[in-house]
């Protein structure tokens, strides 16, 4: 009997951590992966998990939101676009990098720009999505997804904000987002 109690408080520690706070991540992805991904930012790796592969450590506090790095790629989550808003970057087959945003709720915009830079060099100024930004491009009011080939080895750091056209010009409310970092 006390080996089942031992048995079942070790496994309660697994699942629900040293502190008793539960996890945002089931015991099975940490298992998987070896460390865990928190609420804000779960969905999305969902989303692209193949993609991102796991996380290479825990998550950390990143301006006023969260940020983490995973095998090939990283998520940021930037709550002053809005509560749920979560940008990410990753790449496929060597030097595709993709570049998702949303959801800026609530907060809808008729624009997007989107800015991209190798170490530390704009690439393009700040690119309308829709405009000349990789393709295909998916920028309704309140997300987004572009990507781009054949970039060369570098750094990137690339942020997005939502903004309204006013008189032939953007009005930009909220600002850029937490940039995120890719290497290739």
């Amino acid at each position: 009997m006390k080996r089942a109690i031992q048995v079942v408080a070790v496994a309660l520690t697994l699942v629900l951590g040293p502190a008793g706070a539960v996890s945002a991540v089931g015991a099975a992805e940490r298992k998987d992966c070896g460390h865990s991904v928190p609420e804000q930012l779960t969905q999305r790796w969902q989303q692209h998990r193949a993609a991102f592969g796991c996380p290479t450590g825990e998550a950390s506090v990143y301006g006023n939101g969260m940020y983490q790095w995973f095998d090939n790629g990283a998520i940021a989550w930037s709550p002053s676009q809005g509560n749920n808003m979560v940008v990410s970057a990753y790449r496929t087959l060597g030097s595709i990098v993709h570049f998702d945003w949303g959801n800026s709720d609530p907060f809808r915009y008729v624009d997007w720009l989107v800015n991209i830079r190798r170490d530390g060099q704009d690439i393009n100024g700040d690119q309308e999505c829709g405009g000349d930004v990789g393709t295909p491009q998916m920028c309704p009011e309140q997300s987004g997804s572009v990507f781009w080939t054949g970039l060369r080895p570098g750094q990137y750091r690339i942020v997005v904000e939502g903004c309204d056209m006013t008189a032939g010009s953007h009005k930009c409310r909220q600002g850029w987002t937490l940039p995120v970092y890719i290497s290739l």
